[in-house]
């Protein structure tokens, strides 16, 4: 008897937990199920700095920045970059289906395209000129409430590229080729009529994309959502030539060489036919690597020599050459922006200087005596670029004196001769 006892209270524990159990699994079906009905209230957006959002019921305000990318010793071009919104069927988060925007009246949520121009009197910062469309939302409403998706692109090759008499190009822009998707979320007033209450976007991308931060956020929020790049061949627009951007077609040519550096040996005791030492550190811009087309080799001459030199990683490209009287360095295809630095070897007897041509404008600079000579962080820019080294050696008087220690000569003469004067009339008195 006592054994069944104990047997009936094991069961009937068993029996208890089971149903404890059970209870258990019925409750949190029955949470999960409540927390699916409680989805049906749209949750359109994360409230996350991500987001636009209204003003109490003013609509949110939005922009779409662009960034042009453009290096020193370019004019900024005359070019307008142009966006579209196309309306995207889809479904909400609450699984309802998106509102489909108008493609033609701006009253019921079409956006027409909008666009950003840049003319020659925009100035570059750290080499980025950044500019945005103003209010993409300007006169455009919602006849009801509800989340409507946009996909948000470029349209590319809208500008014309600057070419020569052969019909040649010597500029290029590459095109943001990155789509996105904007939703709009569309509240109802509490009178009448809607507005639009958040805004946010996303990367259209393989994989999960998270939410675009706007750079600013103050009356208007700002998205960095495009970047091109302007790139312009070096060296290849006359420097007297006042528009850059439509120059005269008889005055450039694209097969103008981007750098030219010349060796000028002066003087009628100067070595004509000694070759001359140089080194040149030439670093091509930062937007090089960006470019539509990246240079990624030069096509450098240097007296009866040639060679293509490849362009490393980091952009700089060190060269060792020598020159003759009258022959020169050049290279063919240098992006704009590009700066080189240029030394020459001390040679004895010799005095170096360099006059030379940076994006049009003269410049000079003169060495010192039997030293080592360089012209540092040059800029190759649109317009013509060379530098012209000149090595000086004084030249050798027939009398084997120097001409510079000619006027200590007259001086001891002088004094010499005064002294013989003097010491005459010492005698004859």
């Amino acid at each position: 008897m006592i054994i069944m006892k104990k047997e009936n209270k094991k069961t009937k524990g068993i029996i208890m937990k089971k149903t404890f159990f059970k209870k258990l699994f019925t409750a949190s079906i029955a949470a999960i199920t409540a927390l699916s009905v409680f989805r049906g209230v749209p949750t359109f957006a994360d409230d996350n700095s991500a987001t636009a959002k209204a003003n109490g019921e003013t609509n949110a305000k939005v922009a779409i920045n662009k960034t042009l990318n453009i290096a020193q010793g370019i004019t900024t071009p005359t070019a307008t970059f142009k966006f579209t919104f196309k309306p995207k069927d889809g479904e909400s988060s609450n699984h309802a289906p998106y509102q489909i925007a108008s493609s033609t009246e701006m009253d019921k949520g079409y956006i027409p395209e909008r666009t950003i121009s840049y003319t020659k009197n925009d100035s570059a910062t750290n080499e980025q000129i950044k500019k945005d469309t103003g209010d993409i939302f300007n006169g455009v409403s919602y006849d009801h409430a509800g989340e409507y998706v946009y996909t948000v692109e470029e349209t590319p090759d809208t500008y014309t590229t600057i070419k020569d008499k052969n019909n040649q190009e010597i500029d290029a822009i590459k095109y943001d080729a990155r789509k996105y998707e904007m939703h709009v979320i569309v509240k109802n007033k509490k009178t009448t009529g809607t507005y639009i209450f958040s805004v946010y976007f996303k990367e259209i991308k393989q994989g999960n994309s998270g939410k675009v931060e706007p750079s600013s956020s103050s009356e208007i929020y700002k998205y960095d959502l495009f970047e091109n790049t302007y790139t312009k061949d070096g060296g290849k627009i006359d420097p007297d030539d006042p528009n850059p951007n439509n120059p005269d077609k008889e005055k450039f040519d694209k097969t103008r060489k981007s750098l030219t550096i010349t060796k000028i040996v002066d003087g009628a005791s100067g070595d004509r036919t000694k070759d001359f030492s140089f080194h040149v550190t030439i670093t091509l811009p930062k937007t090089n690597k960006t470019a539509k087309e990246p240079v990624t080799s030069l096509a450098i001459t240097h007296g009866t020599s040639s060679e293509t030199k490849a362009v490393p990683e980091n952009g700089v490209v060190d060269y060792d050459f020598t020159l003759k009287h009258n022959e020169t360095f050049t290279i063919d295809n240098l992006p704009a922006g590009s700066k080189y630095t240029v030394k020459e070897t001390g040679v004895p007897g010799y005095t170096a200087s360099a006059s030379y041509l940076e994006n049009g404008v003269q410049k000079a600079q003169t060495g010192q005596l039997n030293t080592e000579f360089s012209v540092a962080n040059v800029l190759v820019g649109e317009k013509t670029n060379n530098n012209t080294v000149t090595n000086k050696i004084n030249d050798v008087t027939p009398t084997g004196l120097l001409i510079d220690n000619l006027p200590f000569i007259l001086m001891i003469g002088l004094g010499l001769a005064g002294f013989v004067v003097l010491s005459k009339k010492r005698r004859e008195a």
